[in-house]
């Protein structure tokens, strides 16, 4: 009775982990991800800032160097550097909006930290694709570009945004208590940005050209780099946070 009575005791005192994919994990994920997308509906602080910098950005490169249709490397080029920027900007109040309104002691006791990455993580990916969405065809138009294989590009967007907002994820948690927030996390996610970037421009470029054959070296470096920063993101997510 009394060896039944420890054991009892010792289970007691053990804390409840929840596995990834168990039924309340997936609903801690969903309602953390619903608390964000909440927040930005009420004060639409982030969509409508990273917004105004890619229409500024566009505009300003439309009156500067026009028409690109014979420059697609170059097109590519500000493509991408401009989704970095707008990257940047909206992932940088990630977690900055926790550490301001001291909730995020109580985060860490409702959710375990693989949680809390993958329903940051799903904000922040919707939030770089709803911009992408508007964004990019924009710059299509203005530059006067056409893209040769549509499937191609949309799997490159989709690649670089998970990489990019992956990364943005853990980079957010790392410097969401240091000063000058966002010109940090500009200056520590280049680096790591840069292998997505960099293959996602080389096949943009290509799909922007009337070039017949593509090679998918760039795109299996792409698709590679943004798994890796997903597991690596969601792995080492609990020693920052």
């Amino acid at each position: 009775m009394a060896k039944d009575k420890l054991s009892w005791e010792q289970t007691a005192e053990q804390p409840l982990v929840l596995l990834p994919l168990h039924p309340s994990w997936l609903r801690q994920v969903v309602a953390l991800a619903v608390k964000d997308f909440r927040s930005e509906g009420r004060t639409r602080h982030a969509v409508v800032t990273t917004l105004a910098f890619a229409f500024i950005a566009l505009s300003l490169v439309s009156l500067s160097v026009g028409s690109l249709r014979h420059e697609p490397a170059l097109a590519a080029g500000l493509l991408w550097v401009i989704l970095f920027f707008a990257a940047v900007i909206a992932l940088g109040r990630t977690f900055t909006k926790e550490v301001d309104a001291h909730t995020e002691n109580l985060l860490r006791l409702y959710a375990p930290p693989s949680a809390i990455f993958v329903g940051k993580w799903l904000f922040n990916f919707t939030l770089l694709a709803s911009v992408t969405i508007l964004t990019v065809p924009l710059f299509l138009t203005l530059m006067g570009l056409r893209v040769t294989h549509l499937p191609l590009f949309l799997l490159t967007l989709l690649l670089a945004l998970v990489a990019m907002s992956a990364l943005g994820t853990l980079l957010g948690a790392m410097l969401a208590k240091g000063q000058s927030r966002i010109a940090l996390l500009a200056v520590a996610a280049f680096p790591l940005f840069f292998p997505a970037l960099a293959a996602a421009l080389q096949v943009s470029a290509h799909l922007f050209s009337n070039a017949p054959n593509l090679t998918f070296a760039p795109l299996h470096l792409l698709a590679a780099y943004a798994g890796i920063s997903l597991l690596g993101g969601w792995l080492l997510f609990e020693e920052v946070w």
